[in-house]
């Protein structure tokens, strides 16, 4: 049986750190994904993040809760649209590593977030 060929110790440190930089980018470079629908199983979705979607309270300015399987405490809202113009912020529940509370501006808003 032959040798295994070693070919990192033929190039320099710094070629082997140009290429290794090179490769991540052609990794990186557009291919970073929310994924291409609300569901968290998205085969192309390749960020840390969680997406929900439903309707807050009837009542504005009003705490709910939000389950996810980020595994840690969020940071912040990445991105979000409601069907009435309200935003979503921040409630007055502190976030856990399975729950978000936010609240709404306006009240019974069909709501899409994204948060990491």
């Amino acid at each position: 049986m032959g040798k295994v060929q070693r070919t990192l110790g033929q190039i320099s440190t710094l070629q082997n750190l140009t290429r290794w930089n090179e490769h991540l980018a052609d990794q990186i470079a557009g291919k970073l994904s929310y994924g291409s629908t609300m569901g968290n199983t998205d085969q192309d979705q390749n960020l840390l993040i969680w997406k929900a979607s439903g309707t807050t309270p009837g009542v504005a300015n009003t705490d709910f809760t939000i389950n996810h399987s980020l595994g840690s405490v969020p940071l912040t809202i990445v991105g979000q649209d409601t069907n009435n113009g309200g935003n979503l912020y921040r409630g007055s529940i502190p976030w856990t590593k399975t729950t978000i509370s936010l609240r709404c501006t306006t009240a019974a808003a069909a709501y899409n977030v994204i948060f990491a």
